[in-house]
């Protein structure tokens, strides 16, 4: 391994490893909610109501220096008694008083212990980490096979 190269590869395992983690960490997420809705109970909610925060950073105002985030409240009815289920997410768009499936479990006392929403279920595994673990993957084969490389090569002159 050239020492120019050991940059390119570390960034590429720091790649990997992001990448790789955030990946796995939000798929598990998403099929654990999946195989939980398959079990409990359903019952229809609506979304109660829908808060908007846009953060804005840096000294410039860009487009890139700007994060959504919707707080959206749903309520739902269980054994005669509301109950609500706060959800953040950056993507997803909904109108409030819309009609929402809530899947729940409920403890000993007959509390609603465990729920999660179609809106839950919508907020699908991002494609960001799975693209930063393919771009490490890449860069580290391109570096490999020394396609790529940081650093200049000297020219031979013919003195």
């Amino acid at each position: 391994m050239k020492k120019q190269n050991a940059g390119l590869i570390a960034l590429s395992i720091v790649f990997i490893l992001m990448g790789g983690f955030s990946t796995i960490y939000n798929l598990s997420k998403y099929v654990s909610n999946r195989v939980f809705m398959s079990s409990a109970e359903k019952t229809t909610g609506y979304v109660k109501w829908i808060d908007h925060e846009l953060k804005t950073w840096g000294h410039n105002k860009k487009a890139s220096n700007k994060a959504e985030t919707y707080y959206i409240t749903v309520a739902f009815d269980v054994g005669g008694k509301e109950y609500t289920r706060e959800i953040f997410t950056g993507t997803y768009y909904v109108s409030q008083n819309e009609k929402v499936n809530v899947y729940y479990n409920t403890d000993k006392n007959g509390e609603p212990d465990k729920v999660v929403t179609d809106i839950d279920n919508d907020k699908r595994p991002y494609l960001t980490w799975p693209l930063i673990l393919l771009l490490g993957i890449v860069l580290l084969v391109l570096t490999k096979k020394n396609i790529i490389s940081v650093g200049r090569k000297r020219k031979k002159s013919n003195h």
